[in-house]
């Protein structure tokens, strides 16, 4: 008998019911959108996964509404306050709010311990909230219920903090308008047949709003289990990598009879850094194809935390994409994994929704490969020396010179500017 996945409740806040139960139709629509793998973007099957990490959860999006006040202090100071933050039913239709506490309202018996997400696993804030000091206000409002929560509840102890943080993220604006308030009126000021288009493109409006909703669903599901997930797959990357040289050579003899042919391949340029297949040492890719610069501002869906609280390293471990090459297969997918195409190898992934580096930045979308799989080729005509006068041992690269007669030491290099590798 299949055991019924958890669920995970995501709140989404608005300053109007109206406004955010168009967002919670809009998510409702594909069924399919409500149920999340905690290993959508790892090397994993099924059969990796220990009973405690479940193979699907639920998401379940709340509708709720912020009400903000104000009042002036005793020195003449307006200050605003969050008045209340309500439940507006299961589709935000309904006029009159309801409390919040049900939600955070769990038994401290064995049930408790089996929900892995207790009150809200994460709050999504738009429809009209766009300021830090609501979103903080919002936060703190939320936190204060989930404390309470997780105090009076039988939770695992064995799991860090982290595991039951509340995420909070807002909307942010395209970066082709200043706030957020001309943004949506310039939705507004579309006609019904663009903001039919917008809403399907999901580019602008609630459509955005949807998917920005289901990204940080997402994204909460991977990182409650990351930990988890992460050294099961360093474990399983392991074993791959203990495999034969006979049973490499033999796969990659049968992959190649089947590569594109040559006119379809990409050649990245041989006077930059490129980067070959660890495995078979094809060259996959080059400099010119990666994010320009890496992790562009633009494509920073969600804060980064620090490595405190999630436990990332600080230094990036992926090579990111800035567009698809030639010879991956079949993109047409939401995610999906990425194979060298001589000797089959898997060598990364790609999601359209996003996925997380190891520094703790959220890519969207991301063409992930890890830099483990593949070896960096340096440009032809360059040569790496470590200078003994350098006490930092720094290893830099310059350009060889051809000379007509006799041989040419490191003192005949000329002094060059040059960037650490």
């Amino acid at each position: 008998m299949e055991s019924t996945p958890p669920k995970c409740h995501v709140a989404v806040v608005g300053l109007s019911h109206q406004r955010v139960a168009r967002v919670i139709s809009l998510l409702n629509e594909p069924p399919s959108s409500k149920i999340m793998s905690p290993i959508h973007q790892y090397e994993l099957s099924e059969s990796d996964l220990p009973s405690e990490i479940p193979l699907q959860v639920e998401i379940e999006y709340i509708p709720c509404v912020a009400t903000f006040d104000s009042y002036e202090d005793q020195i003449g100071n307006i200050v605003r306050y969050l008045a209340k933050l309500e439940y507006h039913g299961e589709f935000g239709t309904s006029i009159k709010g309801q409390s919040l506490a049900p939600f955070f309202d769990v038994d401290g018996g064995l049930n408790a311990i089996e929900n892995p997400f207790p009150g809200f696993a994460a709050v999504v804030v738009g429809c009209g909230i766009d300021t830090d000091e609501d979103v903080e206000k919002i936060a703190s409002f939320i936190n204060m219920l989930t404390i309470s929560c997780t105090n009076t509840t039988d939770v695992d102890e064995s799991k860090d903090d982290s595991c039951y943080e509340v995420l909070v993220e807002c909307i942010k604006c395209n970066p082709e308008y200043s706030s957020m308030k001309e943004e949506n009126d310039a939705y507004r000021n579309l006609s019904e047949a663009e903001k039919s288009e917008a809403i399907a493109s999901q580019t602008i409006g609630p459509g955005k709003m949807a998917k920005f909703a289901a990204q940080v669903a997402q994204k909460t599901v991977s990182l409650r289990w990351a930990k988890e997930l992460q050294a099961l797959e360093h474990e399983k990357n392991k074993t791959i990598d203990q495999d034969s040289i006979a049973a490499e050579t033999t796969m990659c003899d049968v992959a190649a009879t089947d590569a594109p042919p040559p006119s379809t391949l990409h050649i990245p340029d041989p006077e930059k850094t490129r980067y070959a297949c660890k495995r078979c040492r094809t060259v996959l890719f080059g400099q010119s194809d990666l994010e320009d610069p890496p992790h562009a501002q633009s494509l920073h869906n969600f804060r980064k935390k620090s490595a405190s609280k999630m436990s990332q390293s600080k230094v990036c471990a992926n090579h990111f994409l800035a567009n698809p090459l030639p010879w991956m297969s079949s993109m047409d997918g939401m995610e999906g994994k990425l194979h060298c195409f001589k000797c089959d190898t898997k060598i990364g992934h790609y999601s359209w929704t996003g996925a997380q580096c190891s520094c703790g930045t959220w890519v969207t979308p991301a063409i992930m490969i890890p830099m483990s799989k593949v070896d960096e080729m340096l440009p032809s005509g360059s040569i790496l020396f470590v200078d003994p006068n350098n006490d930092k041992g720094e290893v830099r690269t310059h350009m060889v010179f051809a000379v007509d007669k006799g041989t040419i030491s490191a003192d005949d290099i000329p002094s060059l500017p040059a960037a650490n590798l």
